[in-house]
């Protein structure tokens, strides 16, 4: 299926702006950026689709008619949550249990803040519906289902016209049996309605987890359905004919059929494909301890990389609802170029609230009146006063200045530059402490790392920030505004499969242990073998989610490695004393191990992208000057003249010393003083700080 591509296109649908990356089998990039459009996204797919065909000269749906692979990562199912826009949602759930998604997990989120409410219920009680039925955690059938009470509850979901249900018994996991009859049933009296099974969705240990897990499916699965459908059906009407792949919150791709019905697994879609980027893009230069930061027009996402495999949580919450599903560790905050800056109490503070792409920035000229991160950075210099995006989305400045000095300046006595100023520092500092939750707070030191600045903001605040966590090195690919598109293009299938398995290492079988995880690696090779990807392309990973008895968490042991026709329970142990000792540097040498989840991540290899390197010319980039604006920087008495750059004219071992800008068509690059900064023959901005 993917042998002999043309091309390969990745969509990315962002809250500000929808980005696209097309590469050929030569290796060349092109790059296309329109604004979003969130009541019809399809529109501006439409519109950046128009613009690749336009840069390549042909029409649409030729050019569509030679693409062999699309990959889109979308936002639906996240906005559907955050906008509380999802489906009317039924829960069927074991007698005695009907309450569990208020009680949660036992306390408030702020323990100490008595008037923090607790987040919206995404079933109301009325339609949570317990049934009779037991199940013991051996697996043995207790009580009978009493399908009538499954009749009872349905009678009550087509009464309130629920569109989607969610069924979770008490240690299905365990056994499938009573879940399978009463999704069966459901299909039965109501063929429309989504349905979602946690022996599907989250088949493991923990019942918040897994009723979370589950409600949450059925809440975005219909909407993130009907995106999917009306996508697949607007590209094929445009003249696509290949597959479309769907960005997991994983990092991996996924078909459709997959994504609906386990729609929480596109939960975090689209930023999940910037670590794959980075990983490229690190590769080509060496490097795979990496810090990623991609900083578009409504939020900011950080991601931690070592030794080139990104942190993949089992269990995370989202907007605090808890989510047990494969993601990867990504830290996200409302810091962007919308980012909209506000005088609280006499206090300066930025975002987390967001101009998004209308109004937008009040530089825009869309009508917003909000200063923001963008319109600070057009103020100080750093970003041109007059268009962006290569020229083709024109600005004022001035509209920039009015806004800060009516929201900000004036309140706290401020001159519009040094409201400014203070508007770039703030958010940078969000920044700086969303990357140390990620590394300083996990044991990592970021000076170990390089930074991956990407986003159209990213290369604009990626000096600051490593100066401010003592970060030595900074890359900035070409492609840094469509980021997440290309890490669509350079990501892989990727299935992960989990099982509970609770047992002490003492009263451990290992066989049977081998067994559920050959059983889940098989099953992977199955599901990649029906998205055409053979079985010499697979790659296959194993962990245990292993704790130390009296312990209420986990950490993940790599046991890809183990030979499970001769391994002993000794080794396992080991494993579980170093990955201890790791995360929080001691082992527990006497501690008594237990085994609570067995994981298997199947990947199947796409052919690379392959992008050519460039021969080295000289240093001197003085050829691709191309002007020079005020700027003003912290420690300068005032605004002072700066070069500017344009990237496309730069050749590969050109430097420029800072301050001065570098300006491509979809992003900005900020050389503070005292740092310098190459492009190297990989086609990526190195930045270096030079003491």
């Amino acid at each position: 299926m993917f042998a002999e591509l043309t091309y390969r296109l990745g969509v990315d649908v962002g809250g500000t702006f929808t980005d696209f990356a097309l590469v050929d089998d030569v290796g060349d990039v092109i790059e296309a950026k329109t604004p979003s459009t969130p009541d019809n996204p399809g529109e501006a797919i439409e519109r950046g689709l128009v613009e690749l065909s336009n840069r390549l000269g042909r029409p649409m749906d030729s050019f569509l008619a030679d693409c062999r692979l699309l990959i889109h990562g979308t936002t639906v199912a996240l906005n559907a949550l955050l906008q509380q826009k999802g489906a009317r949602t039924g829960l069927v759930c074991t007698e005695g249990f009907r309450d569990t998604l208020e009680i949660r997990l036992g306390y408030r989120d702020r323990r100490y803040d008595f008037r923090y409410p607790p987040p919206p219920i995404l079933v109301p009680r009325h339609l949570r519906r317990s049934v009779r039925e037991r199940v013991d955690k051996l697996g043995r059938i207790v009580t009978p289902l009493d399908e009538d009470d499954v009749l009872r509850a349905i009678e009550v979901f087509k009464r309130e016209q629920v569109e989607a249900v969610a069924v979770c018994l008490l240690w299905s996991f365990y056994n499938e049996e009573h879940e399978r009859t009463i999704g069966r049933l459901v299909k039965e009296a109501m063929p429309e309605t989504y349905l979602s099974l946690s022996v599907d969705v989250a088949p493991q240990i923990r019942e918040y987890d897994r009723v979370s897990t589950t409600v949450l499916n059925a809440y975005v699965g219909p909407r993130l359905s009907g995106y999917l459908e009306d996508t697949e059906r607007f590209l094929r009407e445009l003249g696509y004919g290949g597959p479309i792949r769907y960005i997991q919150s994983n990092g991996g791709l996924a078909a459709g059929d997959v994504i609906r019905k386990r729609a929480v697994l596109a939960i975090n879609s689209g930023p999940a494909a910037a670590p794959a980027a980075g990983v490229f893009v690190g590769a080509k230069l060496g490097a795979d301890n990496l810090i990623t930061m991609d900083m578009g027009g409504t939020s900011f996402d950080a991601c931690l990389i070592d030794h080139g495999r990104p942190d993949v949580k089992g269990i995370t919450d989202v907007h605090r609802y808890r989510l047990a599903a494969p993601m990867v560790n990504i830290n996200t905050i409302g810091a962007g170029g919308g980012s909209i800056a506000r005088v609280h109490q006499g206090i300066l503070a930025v975002g987390p609230q967001s101009a998004e792409a209308y109004p937008g920035p009040a530089c825009y000229m869309r009508g917003g009146t909000q200063p923001t991160v963008t319109d600070a950075d057009v103020v100080l210099g750093y970003l041109n006063p007059s268009a962006l995006l290569g020229g083709r989305f024109p600005i004022d400045h001035r509209l920039a200045e009015q806004a800060i000095a009516d929201v900000v300046a004036r309140p706290l006595n401020l001159s519009v530059p040094e409201a400014a100023l203070g508007i770039f520092e703030i958010v940078n500092r969000n920044m700086a402490n969303a990357i140390s939750e990620i590394s300083l707070e996990r044991g990592y030191d970021p000076r170990d790392f390089i930074l991956v600045a990407a986003g159209g903001q990213g290369g604009v605040h990626a000096g600051e920030l490593s100066r401010e966590l003592a970060i030595p090195r900074v890359i900035v690919p070409t492609f840094a505004s469509t980021f997440c598109a290309f890490g669509a293009l350079s990501t892989d299938v990727r299935h992960d499969y989990r099982r509970s398995f609770a047992y002490r290492l003492s009263d451990l079988d290992l066989s049977s242990l081998a067994d559920v995880l050959r059983d889940m690696e098989q099953a992977g090779y199955a599901d990649l073998a029906s998205e055409g990807i053979e079985p010499e392309k697979v790659v296959v990973l194993r962990q245990l989610d292993m704790r130390y008895a009296g312990q209420v968490y986990e950490v993940q042991v790599d046991v890809s490695g183990v030979d499970w026709s001769h391994v002993d329970k000794g080794e396992i142990e080991e494993l579980l004393h170093r990955q201890h000792e790791k995360e929080y540097t001691y082992r527990h040498q006497d501690g008594i191990g237990e085994v609570i989840n067995a994981t298997v991540t199947v990947i199947g290899k796409l052919p690379p992208v392959h992008l050519p390197s460039i021969e080295p010319a000289g240093a001197d980039a003085s050829h691709a000057l191309s002007g020079e604006r005020p700027m003003l920087f912290r420690g300068f008495s005032g605004y002072e003249q700066c070069p500017v750059y344009a990237g496309a004219a730069m050749q590969p071992g050109n430097r420029v010393c800072g301050p001065a800008v570098v300006e491509e068509v979809n992003t900005t690059i900020v050389m503070f003083p005292d740092f310098e900064m190459e492009l190297t023959a990989s086609g990526a901005f190195l930045m270096t700080r030079v003491d």
